[in-house]
């Protein structure tokens, strides 16, 4: 856990114009306060490697505000090698994913599927918290940890 939060916050940078952004202390969330400006807004999430244990998830959670509108969240994720070379990465609310822990039934607002790459394209129509998970379901036995390439932004306007 020291080490994700340690991870995160060295792969956390905002790219705001016109407004202020403040990033959270707490290990794996990523909230943001900006003061609002017109126009579009973006605020990069993730951008660089990550590794992922196995049979764990890496959990980064951000805010999005009421007065945010046209929220989406874009970007790319690539596995970089390590048996079976593949990961899962899911977009959801902050209920459905205590509930997703829980190994509950849930609604997933964004599921990548198993890969070796992909892209995230999501639109976000409601303001509250929300994680972005990489999950890593590969047992131990095959690999250690998967490490994985990725970009995030996410995108709004005033």
């Amino acid at each position: 856990p020291a080490v994700s939060f340690i991870i995160l916050l060295s792969l956390l940078c905002s790219c705001n114009s016109g407004g202020t952004t403040t990033l959270s202390t707490s290990p794996g969330t990523a909230t943001s306060s900006t003061t609002p400006a017109t126009g579009p807004q973006s605020e990069i999430l993730l951008d660089g490697d990550i590794s992922v244990s196995a049979e764990t998830n890496n959990d980064y959670a951000f805010v999005i505000k009421p007065e945010m509108k046209d929220v989406s969240i874009t970007g790319m994720f690539e596995t970089l090698g390590g048996a079976p070379n593949h990961i899962q990465v899911y977009l959801m609310d902050d209920s459905t994913y205590y509930n997703w822990l829980k190994h509950h039934t849930v609604h997933i607002l964004f599921d990548s599927g198993l890969m070796s790459a992909g892209e995230i394209d999501q639109a976000i129509t409601t303001p509250g918290t929300y994680h972005l998970v990489y999950s890593n379901i590969a047992p131990a036995s095959l690999s250690p940890e998967q490490k994985v390439k990725t970009t995030v932004t996410l995108k709004w306007t005033y």
